[in-house]
């Protein structure tokens, strides 16, 4: 069998007085920007919760079934703890939290962190299984169990499905086997010397970032087939910046050019190989990481919602997340066709939303229509750096670095899931 693939000058007294006076100035001052962007970057606890308003416990024909536990369906699933009945459905025992999986690969004893499993959070209100069928007609999933589940609201928030380790392995579903993925590929990573990421993602690009700060006396070359990284919408202030950054650890950047024989390349073990691209470019490299983009995870609907999907797999969705052609079903997160860039962010938002207009559609309420936020993205370059952009300003550095690069974010989603995040 292979080895694990990787889809993925000192002052005075006085001086130094008026200098720590000006420090708590500036700390006082960071402290306010952070709390002002800490809101528009992640919808933290006090928006997340649901507060004391209506609840429809008691309401026996009232049954969310919730079908995947990504950061959508999780989300909604907080939502609606001691407000409905529901039942979340994953094939898998945790949160597979793939904003921080990129440091599981340099970052020995990281992965313990990124796996955060449902039963302590939810209790009886989780079902480990794949849904692999939906009867519309008779309100019913089916699991591939042979178990069926009635709902009276069907939410389907699947996510979607990439080269690990910006998406969790296929088919494991235990925090033992990922955990072990996670060690043997960070083992990988240790052992090359010449490491080639291909695919300029998001995640490509926080990976090179994590490896070029983590083990700088490894050569990182990252490339991808357009001129922009991680977001074709991004600014040209973005792209320069990050670029900066990037190049600034000893990354070397190849852009503008598609590798022709990954297919060839060995992803599950440490070989010298080439790397060639559409230009003619030769690049050796011990270690090739594939990081070449998302797929929507249909596989619990497309049988069943053939005619609400796009051609992408993707469900269509009014902006009240309603799946065309259905009734009492809904989708949030990566699965929906909403025109925006997909994001763990944009996924708690549906969520809480979502569970809003359901308390109130059940309780005599109005429900409001998702209107997309502008442009935003975050990305974290090892964990000393970051850059973001909101419409057409670039965040603060220092926000990016302590919002999300200090951390990748452990610490905020073990809290919401009401457990301790493991040392």
């Amino acid at each position: 069998m292979g080895g694990p693939s990787v889809q993925c000058a000192g002052h005075s007294g006085s001086q130094q007085s008026r200098l720590e006076g000006s420090g708590r100035k500036q700390n006082i001052l960071e402290g306010d920007v952070c709390s002002r962007h800490a809101s528009a970057l992640m919808p933290a606890e006090k928006k997340h919760s649901m507060g004391s308003g209506p609840s429809l416990l008691d309401r026996e024909d009232v049954h969310v079934v919730i079908v995947g536990g990504g950061y959508a369906g999780m989300q909604l699933a907080r939502n609606l703890k001691n407000k409905a009945r529901f039942t979340l459905i994953d094939p898998k025992e945790m949160l597979y939290h793939n904003v921080g999986a990129v440091r599981s690969c340099t970052e020995p004893g990281f992965a313990k962190k990124i796996l955060i499993p449902y039963a302590p959070t939810f209790g009886e209100n989780f079902k480990q299984g794949a849904v692999t069928g939906i009867d519309a007609a008779g309100k019913t999933v089916l699991l591939a169990s042979g178990e069926t589940v009635k709902y009276s609201h069907l939410v389907l928030a699947t996510g979607s499905t990439g080269p690990f380790p910006g998406k969790p392995p296929d088919g494991m579903t235990t925090t033992a086997e990922v955990t072990e993925k996670s060690e043997a590929v960070l083992k990988l990573v240790q052992a090359a010397k010449n490491i080639v990421i291909v695919g300029g993602g998001a995640v490509g690009t926080e990976i090179a970032g994590e490896i070029a700060t983590d083990y700088k006396d490894k050569e990182v070359t990252l490339i991808h087939p357009r001129d922009k990284l991680v977001n074709g919408e991004s600014s040209d202030a973005f792209q320069k910046r990050l670029k900066e950054i990037l190049q600034g650890l000893g990354v070397k950047l190849v852009l503008g050019e598609r590798v022709t024989n990954l297919d060839q390349l060995p992803t599950d073990r440490v070989e010298n190989v080439t790397v060639v691209t559409d230009k003619g470019t030769e690049i050796s490299a011990d270690l090739v990481i594939p990081c070449t983009g998302l797929k929507v995870n249909s596989m619990a609907y497309k049988d069943s919602l053939a005619s609400s999907m796009e051609d992408n797999g993707s469900l269509k969705v009014n902006n009240f997340f309603e799946v065309q052609g259905t009734e009492g079903i809904y989708a949030i997160g990566d699965c929906t066709n909403i025109p925006e860039t997909k994001m763990a962010y944009r996924a708690g938002m549906h969520a809480d939303l979502l569970a809003k207009n359901i308390l109130a559609q059940e309780t005599g309420g109005t429900r409001k229509e998702y209107k997309p936020d502008p442009f935003i993205m975050v990305v974290s370059v090892g964990r000393k750096a970051g850059l973001g952009q909101k419409g057409t300003s670039l965040l603060p550095e220092f926000v990016v670095r302590m919002l999300k690069a200090r951390d990748m974010m452990t610490g905020r989603y073990w809290k919401e899931m009401g457990q301790k995040l493991p040392r």
